[in-house]
């Protein structure tokens, strides 16, 4: 779903502001629908009931924490550098496949335009339907290992 939103977002390029905006609109909506839809339902008995803490208080009220300290004696959650480092990674990651992409949307449709396509946009929305379904594709791959590596290990 995500390729054919992404290569609908790029073809639409090519249209009116108007029709431009009805077909990326259009698309969304169409997109989310289909994920509503396919989306599994909740059934009652998968429903989390809310468990609250031993000694539940109101922070405004100073009560002693578990730890014995209370909220305002100064003591602050350690901080994790390898959380941290892993944030800052993943957000880098995220960022440079954003820039790479864009390089490659522009590289390609300079290329195809360069060449005398009939349709440089359109083509180039089906080229980055492959990279985008090759991306997405990776990544469930990946969380599949994950999910199979964690089960391995119970």
């Amino acid at each position: 779903m995500q390729a054919v939103l992404s290569s609908t977002w790029i073809a639409a390029r090519e249209l009116s502001p108007a029709k431009r905006r009805i077909a990326r609109a259009g698309t969304v909506a169409a997109v989310a629908a289909v994920g509503w839809v396919a989306a599994p339902k909740d059934s009652p008995d998968d429903q989390v009931e809310l468990a609250v803490g031993e000694r539940p208080y109101l922070v405004a009220e100073g009560a002693v924490a578990s730890g014995g300290a209370s909220p305002d004696s100064g003591s602050e959650a350690a901080f994790d550098k390898r959380k941290a480092a892993l944030a800052v990674g993943a957000i880098g990651i995220g960022v440079a496949a954003m820039v790479g992409r864009r390089q490659l949307e522009k590289r390609w449709l300079a290329k195809l335009t360069r060449n005398g396509h009939p349709h440089p946009t359109r083509a180039l929305a089906v080229r980055m339907a492959g990279v985008e379904f090759a991306g997405q594709l990776a990544m469930q791959l990946n969380d599949v290992r994950k999910a199979r590596l964690q089960e391995s290990r119970r």
